[in-house]
């Protein structure tokens, strides 16, 4: 039973109380203090990794709408090449079926020319036989009496009239020879249509007059891939180029912008006749109406950034002149 007396203390037991009371809270200030700062530790390295992690995402997402939107420029290009292909595959259709209309009538006209050869043969034939009785005739004429020869009066021209028999012949001959080199005009029905003359070739134009000089000369023609009209500027030119004999090829180029007009540039390195052409060139497009410059390659002539859509052979690096069309290649009236 414990007593209900007070305890009496002396003044050192009380120290010692004291002493131990104030240890227990310095303990308990610097537990405080420790967990104040871990804390603290926890809660900054919390917003330090939150940050991160958004960072992440943020770039991830970036990188995903990056991917999303070249999908969709390839998914573009490879739309645009497979229409440019059905394209050539109509074209070669259709220049495979003028190529058997001509090989027939080229046939035809053969044909033709074999029987008028024949037919002048046999002409010549009986013109031989009508000159021979005609030389018969003027013989016996000859050799017959006066008394017998019939009056200046009542003579009759001669029958066969040679120099008249060797003028048809003339006339046949040359119509066999026109028949055999001339080339057949595509026609609806060839057997049913006359075959026409040949029209007189038109004259050239300024811009493909002012070009032919430098024939030969080879031009890759870079057409951006997201301007509309641009296929349609790329095909006049090269046709213009053609028929001023020089070499064009075209290429698509995609994932490339921000060029204006028309660039004509030139490898560095490459020939006074190429700076020439390049230089003429440009003079002719701005007379035509294009908003046409030249300009230098910036780097290695065969290295270009996004992707050429095109023929394989030749390599779009092999010419020395490169014809870029961007935007507003044509000048505003």
């Amino acid at each position: 039973m414990r007593s209900n007396q007070p305890v009496n203390m002396d003044i050192d037991q009380l120290r010692g109380w004291a002493s131990i009371m104030d240890k227990a809270m310095i303990a308990s200030l610097v537990a405080t203090l420790l967990a104040a700062t871990a804390l603290g530790i926890t809660t900054f390295l919390s917003f330090r990794y939150s940050g991160a992690v958004r960072a992440h995402e943020q770039a991830a997402l970036d990188h995903y709408k990056e991917v999303e939107s070249q999908a969709a420029q390839r998914e573009r290009e490879a739309s645009a090449a497979r229409e440019q292909a059905a394209t050539l595959e109509r074209a070669i259709a259709t220049e495979r079926d003028r190529t058997a209309k001509l090989e027939r009538e080229v046939s035809l006209a053969r044909d033709q020319a074999t029987a008028l050869a024949q037919e002048a043969e046999k002409a010549r034939e009986r013109a031989t036989a009508l000159e021979r009785a005609a030389r018969d005739a003027t013989e016996r004429a000859a050799q017959a009496p006066p008394e017998s020869r019939p009056s200046t009066e009542n003579a009759r021209p001669p029958l066969f009239d040679a120099a008249e028999i060797r003028r048809r012949l003339a006339d046949l001959g040359k119509l066999v020879k026109d028949a055999t080199t001339r080339t057949p005009e595509p026609t609806s029905d060839p057997a049913a249509e006359p075959q026409k003359a040949t029209a007189p070739m038109a004259p050239p134009s300024p811009f493909v007059a002012s070009l032919q000089k430098f024939a030969g000369t080879q031009a890759a023609i870079f057409l951006l891939g997201q301007i509309s009209d641009a296929p349609a500027l790329g095909a006049t030119l090269s046709a213009d180029l053609g028929e001023a004999g020089w070499l064009p090829q075209t290429w698509t180029w995609g994932g490339v912008a921000g060029i204006y007009g028309v660039v004509v540039l030139v490898r560095d390195g490459s020939d006074p006749a190429v700076h020439d052409a390049a230089s003429a060139l440009v003079a002719s497009l701005n007379s035509a109406g294009f908003n046409a410059s030249k300009g230098d390659w910036p780097a290695n002539w065969g290295r270009f950034r996004g992707t050429l859509n095109g023929p394989q052979t030749p390599s779009p690096t092999d010419a020395s002149i490169r014809i870029v069309i961007g935007e507003k290649a044509r000048k505003t009236p």
